[in-house]
């Protein structure tokens, strides 16, 4: 029975990390532009509020069965909803058989199944009183309707992923869990005043103008993340309307100018770092014009361009064509410049400014919002 309850929990903790890496830069996004910064206690908070969705959520739907047919026909006990209230009562009364002291406690395994299923949504009643400060009624109806979604989806055999309900409908299931995070929601009150404060508009006045590392790593994420995609959006196209795709370097320049080049000069920022509230400028405080730009990422971009190139080629024929020795060197170099100079001298210079930014003589330089309009919690 404890491995029935541990196998999702420890599912869960396989899955996270490829949750965080979808969400990472969009939630990094919301959080900068609300807070100024992506870490902190608020970050803690937000995160594990996810991971305990996540766990949730699988504890409801794992193990799933390995073979839907055979086991929709083989298992029928999940086909009707159980809609009898309470009567969780009579089968922990039964499974007792009048034994209710410590040892037979321990060994009646729907005693423990009913408590956890009270302990499931406990702490998102607690959670939501402090990340929402949602009165008492408005959590416990948040948790009856995510107790609904859970069954349902087991009702649904998984949103009819399987052909039949392989895990039991039960009304007493949702009497349970949102009794859980009614006690969570009692529980949160107090808990809210003993946990730090979440106040992001006090992180915003503080880190607002911060140009942090990390800040510049999600923006260009969010940048590179952009132009992937219209990248694909504009092969498609050119897919739809029948048109060629074999020579791919003007498509991939064309969309590489207009995002990195074209637009930053016009707006002062890629997209990527006007979602972070970053723009770039020229040391002398005036924007950044294109040939600046072209060049700035074009020795940032190098490993990636370098490296398509050399996909594009077959850049190992050096003895027919010599001149592709040059790509084996510049990709050599574009890694050593962007992978160890840059990270060196962006924590260990005076200026804390990469060798493309002192050769282009441009800085990135904080978007600093007058009001502010958001002030409840972000991550």
């Amino acid at each position: 029975m404890v491995e029935t309850f541990l196998l999702p929990v420890a599912t869960a903790l396989w899955v996270f990390p490829l949750v965080v890496l979808v969400v990472m830069v969009p939630v990094a996004v919301v959080s900068y532009r609300r807070r100024g910064r992506a870490g902190g206690w608020t970050a803690v908070v937000f995160y594990s509020f996810l991971f305990y969705l996540l766990a949730a959520f699988l504890q409801t739907i794992i193990p799933l069965p390995r073979d839907g047919g055979a086991y929709c026909t083989a298992h029928h006990y999940a086909s009707t909803p159980q809609l009898r209230p309470f009567e969780f009562v009579d089968i922990i009364r039964q499974r007792a058989r009048g034994d209710w002291s410590l040892t037979g406690i321990l060994h009646n395994g729907v005693l423990w199944s009913t408590a956890l299923n009270v302990i499931l949504l406990l702490p998102l009643g607690i959670l939501l009183r402090y990340t929402t400060k949602l009165g008492i009624v408005a959590t416990t109806a948040v948790g009856f309707g995510a107790s609904l979604f859970f069954e349902l989806t087991q009702l649904t055999g998984l949103w009819f992923i399987y052909p039949c309900a392989y895990r039991l409908f039960s009304v007493d299931d949702l009497i349970l869990n949102t009794a859980g995070a009614f006690v969570g929601a009692l529980l949160g009150g107090p808990l809210r005043r003993i946990l730090p404060e979440l106040a992001p508009k006090r992180d915003l006045e503080r880190y607002a103008d911060k140009v942090t590392v990390t800040r510049r790593l999600f923006a260009l994420a969010a940048d590179l993340a952009g132009f992937a995609l219209l990248l694909a959006f504009s092969f498609g196209l050119l897919r739809l309307f029948d048109q060629p795709t074999e020579h791919q370097g003007l498509p991939v320049i064309t969309v590489g100018l207009v995002w990195f080049v074209l637009n930053p000069a016009l707006t002062g920022s890629t997209l990527g770092k006007r979602a972070m509230l970053l723009r770039v400028e020229r040391t002398n405080g005036r924007r950044a014009g294109p040939l600046a730009l072209l060049v700035r990422y074009a020795v940032l971009l190098s490993p990636l361009w370098l490296a398509w190139l050399a996909l594009s080629v077959d850049v190992w024929a050096i003895a027919d064509h010599p001149e592709r020795l040059l790509i084996l060197v510049g990709i050599v170099l574009s890694f050593f410049v962007v992978g160890v100079w840059t990270p060196l001298a962006v924590f260990f210079s005076d200026d804390h400014r990469a060798p493309y930014e002192q050769l282009t003589r441009t800085i990135n330089v904080a978007i600093v919002r007058a009001n502010p309009a958001s002030t409840s919690p972000s991550p």
